[in-house]
């Protein structure tokens, strides 16, 4: 499952559709993009048996992103489980989560977690940020959202305390959005159910609901403020747009555009020095300030590639000490102990000692993906792909980001698309599509893939729209201009 309600976006469309004739340069025989290495070093005369594996994040064909557990959040799952499930290349235990709760229906994640550009749980943590220049980052952040709700001619604002992040029964004023993500009903007692779908509030009610797929659940706390200051906004019909909210270090805080990011701590390695400062990290817990345990880490090398791994037993300052012997410029701990697994090479190269609530996976995608930047922003909820050297995009998205009149025939599997003057219509599995009054021939099939969009072929739309696009082979990016 993913998050799936997409904020209000302008001017999508047309990116995929004004993508004219784009060489894509055949690359070099290059080295592997995931390597695992097996390493020894010294710190302070001890001596640590490292397992790293080291990921080319520039590599078109990866995908780099921190996944749930079956069942979402709140649920656990053995890592070997979700390696297969998610067919991964690699993958390492994620953040802290409440690995002794004895419901496993509430194991829920502490840190911060996103997938292009969509936040899965909310965090104030230091983060793994992996952005749309595919380059890693260790930053301390803090993600969340803010709801826009409009009645009649009034807008009004929700700031969530969270997303996906219970805070318990004994905290009454709390509200939180809940995505599809989430495992289960939102069932909370003493508070009231708000029921977003495509956008709009279909329900208010303070019986137990599920989560519509694709849709959002807003639970507001039973208590005075919320009664009298928050719920009084809120009405059926109500739209609702959900801006993400991002504070911290470094330039590039709009996480919107990210493709991922993952928040544990503390940080441990900052311009290739040993970095460990649990006060400002938020961290006092003794088994985390001052034991030795199995260590997870991810950090970043001086060529930019991602590196992850696992020690044994290391207090927090000896796994930043490793760190730094590995040639890491920046690095951040993640949870450890009994949750410290890694996988690469088709084997478990550190088997952890319980399920886990989320990992950090790398896996191999059908085909290369193409990033699209359309008038200088990132799309990240789109992405072209490479099939038989043509490169196809989905169509219906920015056609009704466009405003352009759509038109789906469900029997014929026909979409009609009418914009400034010009008529396309496109027929599932056709080698041809039609331009006003000519049938113009395609270099593949019009197809709807496993995601069920329909895919065409970015030089045909093209030729219909005028645009200006630039190629950049580092990032296996198409970079659009519109007149």
């Amino acid at each position: 499952m993913r998050y799936r309600l997409r904020k209000t976006r302008t001017l999508l469309v047309i990116a995929f559709l004004a993508l004219a004739s784009v060489v894509i340069a055949p690359s070099a025989k290059a080295a592997p993009s995931v390597t695992s290495t097996p390493v020894k070093v010294s710190v302070g005369g001890k001596s640590f048996t490292v397992q790293t594996v080291t990921v080319d994040v520039k590599d078109p064909s990866l995908e780099v992103v921190p996944v749930l557990a079956e069942g979402g959040i709140g649920h656990d799952e053995p890592l070997s489980s979700i390696v297969q499930r998610e067919q991964a290349l690699a993958a390492v235990n994620g953040t802290f989560f409440n690995a002794y709760e004895k419901n496993n229906y509430i194991r829920y994640p502490n840190g911060a977690l996103l997938a292009d550009g969509e936040l899965i749980h909310s965090g104030d943590n230091q983060m793994l940020v992996i952005g749309p220049d595919k380059v890693p980052d260790i930053r301390k952040l803090s993600l969340g959202v803010a709801l826009k709700v409009a009645h009649d001619k009034d807008t009004y604002t929700v700031r969530p305390w969270g997303v996906n992040k219970y805070y318990g029964e004994d905290n009454h004023d709390q509200t939180i959005w809940f995505t599809d993500d989430f495992g289960g009903w939102i069932g909370f007692d003493r508070g009231t159910k708000i029921v977003v779908e495509a956008g709009r509030i279909t329900r208010i009610t303070p019986d137990a609901v599920p989560v519509p797929a694709g849709g959002n659940v807003l639970f507001l706390g039973d208590s005075a403020n919320n009664r009298t200051h928050v719920l009084p906004r809120l009405h059926v019909g109500d739209s609702v747009i959900v801006e993400q909210q991002t504070s911290g270090e470094g330039e590039d805080v709009q996480s919107d555009g990210w493709l991922a990011a993952l928040g544990a701590g503390p940080r441990l390695v900052t311009d290739g020095a040993v970095d460990v400062d649990f006060d400002r990290d938020g961290f006092d817990d003794p088994r985390i300030t001052q034991s030795a345990a199995v260590r997870s880490f991810v950090g970043v090398d001086g060529e930019g590639r991602l590196v992850f791994g696992t020690v044994s037993t290391a207090t927090i300052r000896e796994l930043a000490g490793v760190a730094v012997q590995l040639g890491l410029t920046k690095a951040m701990n993640l949870d450890g102990g009994a949750s410290s697994g890694l996988y690469a090479d088709g084997k478990m190269l550190t088997a952890p000692g319980r399920s886990l609530s989320n990992a950090l996976i790398v896996r191999r995608t059908a085909s290369p993906k193409v990033q699209i930047e359309l008038q200088g922003k990132l799309l990240t909820d789109f992405k072209g792909r490479i099939v038989q050297e043509t490169t196809l995009v989905p169509i219906r998205p920015f056609i009704t980001a466009l405003k352009a009149d759509f038109q789906w025939d469900a029997g014929a599997r026909e979409a009609t698309i009418a914009y400034g003057g010009m008529m396309l219509k496109l027929r599932d599995g056709q080698t041809e599509a039609r331009v006003n009054d000519k049938q113009v021939a395609l270099p593949v099939p019009l197809s709807i893939l496993e995601d069920s969009r329909m895919y065409v072929p970015l030089r045909f739309v093209s030729e219909a729209l005028h645009g200006k696009v630039e190629w950049n082979q580092e990032l296996y990016r198409a970079i659009i201009d519109l007149p």
